[in-house]
């Protein structure tokens, strides 16, 4: 019985995590565990590091597209206010038109 305490220790401190112990590489007993050899481990190893340098560049290419959407957007919000400049200014000129030769101007005008 003393045995099988000492095991349930062992686990549970693994699973724990305990304080100032390092049961990374313990196999407790019972537990289940997989083998690799080193040409799978190279690949699982070599695969993570090509990942994370494609999320880096989706990363980067995201940032540079949403700075160009913004870039475009503020261009646009600029350019609707002038568009609006400008028709209120030939408003006012077909008005002037009007005023001083006293017929209206066409609207295509």
């Amino acid at each position: 019985m003393d045995d099988n305490n000492r095991l349930a220790s062992q686990i549970l401190e693994k699973k724990t995590g305990g304080y100032g112990t390092d049961y990374k590489n313990f196999i407790a007993p019972q537990e289940i565990t997989v083998t690799i050899t080193l040409e799978e481990y190279r690949t699982l190893v070599a695969n993570n590091a090509t990942r994370q340098k494609d999320i880096d560049a989706a990363t980067n290419d995201k940032f540079v597209r949403e700075q160009q959407i913004k870039d475009v957007t503020a261009a646009n919000d600029k350019l609707k206010g002038e568009n609006y400049d400008l028709k209120t200014q030939i408003d006012e000129l077909k008005a002037q038109i009007a005023k001083l030769t006293g017929k209206d101007c066409p609207k295509d005008a």
